[in-house]
């Protein structure tokens, strides 16, 4: 009987605990506390559907792929000459399209996007040799195409922005008018294409950015998407097919064409 009562006195207590953190600030945070004093609605908040978000670190290491200290990847809206020093009949000069392509008239389109350019002279050394004899290549960039990235929903001006050297998502939306007043800050999407073309989405709390001062961890680069949602995202991997591969007017590449409709 004791055990029972010092039982129902701890629950007492805890639901007035819960009560009055349930009380304090605003729906966002309460959502919050809630899942921080129930393991199962925590979890529930990590998870997307039945689909465990990655996080965003994650994202940001599979959109850079395998890449050195130093090496530059060629993107979208890079100017290039291609010298070939034997042949300079070949030679020319050309950017790299909005789809990631180039065409030179020796090996038709390649797909230059995402390598170095000492990987884009071998590539085309090796498809010339089909017609020229012994070819050598040098790829030199001679322009860099602008970095944006697309920042849309629940923001003031939705649009494209100039990608600064380490700019955050809050950043970025800060340089598009900041939030609405109908933003959900809390489930913001960090979209970013990876090295092997597919996009990949994850979560970013805003709201504890700006509310507690907690840093941020992503780093934008060119052509990610940064989406501010006005009520939570029940399926990531839906949302970015709807919004990415059937919107765009150009499959999986943001940031180099007109502005996104905005669903």
């Amino acid at each position: 009987m004791a055990g029972r009562t010092r039982s129902a006195a701890g629950s007492e207590e805890t639901t007035s605990m819960t009560r009055n953190i349930l009380h304090t600030g605003r729906a966002g945070r309460v959502l919050c506390a809630g899942a921080c004093l129930v393991p199962l609605m925590l979890a529930g908040c990590s998870s997307v559907g039945e689909r465990k978000l990655q996080s965003p670190e994650d994202v940001m290491a599979q959109q850079r792929g395998p890449i050195q200290r130093g090496e530059y990847r060629l993107m979208v809206g890079d100017k290039l000459h291609v010298k070939f020093p034997y042949h300079h009949a070949r030679d020319q000069e050309l950017p790299v399209r909005p789809d990631g392509m180039i065409s030179l008239d020796v090996t038709g389109e390649i797909l230059a996007e995402g390598m170095t350019p000492l990987e884009l002279a071998e590539v085309i050394k090796q498809r010339s040799a089909r017609y020229l004899k012994n070819p050598e290549v040098v790829v030199i960039v001679t322009g860099i195409g602008d970095r944006r990235v697309y920042v849309g929903g629940e923001v003031n001006r939705p649009g494209f922005v100039t990608v600064q050297e380490g700019m955050t998502p809050l950043q970025a939306v800060m340089a598009v008018g900041g939030f609405k007043d109908t933003a959900q800050k809390k489930d913001v999407l960090y979209i970013a294409r990876g090295s092997n073309g597919d996009y990949n989405a994850s979560r970013v709390d805003l709201e504890d950015v700006v509310m507690n001062g907690t840093p941020e961890v992503v780093r934008l680069s060119g052509n990610d998407i940064v989406f501010v949602p006005a009520t939570r995202i029940a399926n990531a991997g839906i949302f970015v097919k709807q919004y990415i591969r059937d919107i765009l007017p150009v499959e999986s590449r943001a940031g180099a064409t007109a502005p996104i409709p905005i669903p």
